[in-house]
């Protein structure tokens, strides 16, 4: 087994490329959950968009993997790219089933922009019976209540900290919303800087600029 924890979070994203906003995003949900490992999945292909600025997805695997690696608490799986093709979020969590140990359902963090279309993902039924998502919320964000098309999808549940108990909803469903910290970085924002020649320092960690500057990336 990989991992063997009571509770894990599954972070998944394209990573394109890892900044400190993700990285500190991960600690504050790692510590606030009290999950024993956060693993960061690079996606191959995303099923729902398209990627800006390819680079090979190796690339964004590597500087995942030097972004944390003085973090005890985070981990990488590079599942999604030795698996090539469109990653689906239902056959990474049911890799996840099989090939790690852990005690309670998987934590899997989701940003708010993609509430719209969780209900046309593969499996969705399946995957909510799976994993209970922390759903990523910036300040000011309108509640789940007034986002289109989830009425029947999302039963809002409060979070018990006291003996964390999450409790399903009748479809299967549970979740947790966390706001998120402002710290206004984005990948798009540093490729465009990249290109632009302006300095990325402090946006992203030493190894990560490092590594970029050294395979020459995003210009």
């Amino acid at each position: 087994m990989k991992i063997n924890c009571r509770n894990l979070g599954l972070f998944g994203g394209t990573f394109n490329p890892v900044h400190i906003g993700h990285l500190r995003l991960a600690e504050d949900i790692g510590e606030e959950f009290r999950l024993d490992k956060v693993v960061f999945i690079p996606t191959n292909i995303p099923p729902h968009k398209k990627m800006k600025e390819e680079i090979s997805p190796v690339h964004r695997v590597r500087m995942v993997e030097s972004a944390i690696k003085d973090n005890d608490r985070f981990t990488s799986d590079d599942i999604e790219v030795e698996r090539g093709g469109i990653s689906y979020t239902i056959e990474t969590v049911n890799y996840v089933y099989d090939n790690y140990c852990f005690e309670e359902k998987p934590f899997f963090i989701l940003g708010s922009d993609l509430l719209d279309e969780i209900a046309v993902w593969k499996d969705i039924s399946i995957l909510t019976r799976k994993v209970h998502f922390i759903v990523m919320m910036r300040a000011g964000s309108p509640g789940l209540d007034r986002l289109s098309g989830l009425a029947d999808l999302f039963q809002t549940e409060d979070r018990d900290k006291q003996d964390g108990n999450y409790p399903a909803c009748s479809n299967g469903l549970s979740f947790s919303l966390f706001e998120k910290r402002k710290l206004e970085i984005t990948s798009s924002e540093i490729r465009e800087r990249i290109k632009l020649k302006k300095s990325i320092r402090y946006l992203v960690t030493e190894d990560v600029l490092h590594y970029i500057e050294r395979n020459d990336l995003y210009r």
